[in-house]
């Protein structure tokens, strides 16, 4: 959940190293000797990208440049366990999103994708000087996961792809079994647009470039339907980072999300489409798949492997990454 500081944000994302101030730059040899382990990467919203070429994985976190713009820093490991800083992959400061302000604006939760030959990070921010609310907007690289990332719209009223207006947060990639592309977002739970502090997940559809909205967006589900998210105390059903995986041993449409579940304890659901499609209706299970970590993702590793990538403990939160396994199309944390 997003109730964290900015400051406690630009901490987690200026570690180790100093940031560059100029976007794709490789970080040095010195500053790749500070290697990160799972339990000392300190991070909220982990999302790995799984580059089969290199044999190797990213983890691209939210940064600020030297000159306070706000930026992409990558890190690289080759087996899950040792991270290295890559440099900065993304600086705003010539790009649309400038006028995001590391003061005012939030700058959240990038996911990163190849899709169609090139690379794509989701990343939530906003830009109050433009009367822009919260939203998800995607970056692209041509040819590489280290960026440059760029904005694909000069214009910032352009940049949202969740819809205009709304304050929307953690929108997520999913392509469906006829290539039509779709980002899934949260409609957040102290949005205006929300009722009784209830969260909501959503779809809208996108273009073939990930470049712009078609159509209205679809409704999923409200977080108060789950069996296992009482409400946080103070009142509130939150939805974070939904994320849809399809099962190709089942077949079955999964979407894994975050929320709190008895005593406050921040949690991963699963919900399944009973349709086998994004339009669902999507029925959510009784139990959380795991407790005390959240914002996650699935991926296979070099090897075959399905890993489910989240931070660990909302309030000291660090990278985590599980071993799954998917029976009868549920979820279910390995020993």
């Amino acid at each position: 959940m997003k109730k964290v500081l900015l400051s406690a944000l630009l901490a987690v994302s200026f570690l180790p190293a100093a940031a560059h101030p100029n976007g794709g730059k490789q970080a040095t040899p010195q500053e790749q000797t500070a290697v990160l382990t799972p339990a000392t990467f300190r991070i909220r919203d982990p999302f790995v990208l799984v580059d089969k070429k290199k044999k190797c994985y990213y983890i691209i976190t939210a940064a600020l440049t030297d000159s306070r713009h706000r930026a992409l820093r990558a890190y690289r490991s080759t087996d899950l366990e040792h991270w290295h800083d890559a440099g900065l992959v993304y600086d705003s400061s010539s790009d649309a999103l400038a006028c995001v302000d590391p003061e005012e604006d939030i700058w959240w939760a990038p996911d990163t994708y190849h899709y169609k030959g090139r690379y794509y990070t989701f990343v939530t921010s906003s830009s109050r000087a433009n009367g822009i609310p919260r939203f998800t907007t995607a970056l692209c690289s041509h040819k590489s996961p280290l960026g440059p990332y760029r904005a694909m719209h000069k214009d910032v009223r352009q940049i949202p792809l969740t819809p205009d207006g709304v304050q929307c947060i953690d929108g997520s990639l999913f392509v469906d079994n006829d290539g039509t592309p779709w980002i899934v977002y949260t409609k957040e739970w102290n949005g205006p647009e929300v009722k009784n502090k209830v969260g909501e997940a959503w779809a809208q559809q996108l273009t073939k470039r990930l470049d712009g909205k078609v159509g209205n967006p679809i409704f999923l589900f409200r977080a108060d339907e789950a069996p296992w998210v009482p409400g946080f105390k103070g009142g509130g059903h939150v939805v974070d980072a939904p994320f849809i995986w399809k099962d190709k041993q089942s077949g079955k449409l999964i979407l894994l999300w975050s929320s709190f579940t008895t005593g406050d304890i921040y949690a991963v659901g699963q919900l399944t489409s009973v349709s086998g499609t994004i339009r669902g209706p999507w029925k959510h299970e009784s139990q959380p798949v795991f407790v005390n970590g959240g914002h996650q993702m699935l991926f296979h590793d070099l090897d075959g492997n399905l890993k489910m990538s989240l931070h660990y403990d909302n309030n000291d939160a660090h990278l985590r990454i599980l071993d799954v396994e998917i029976k009868d199309g549920l979820i279910r944390v390995k020993p």
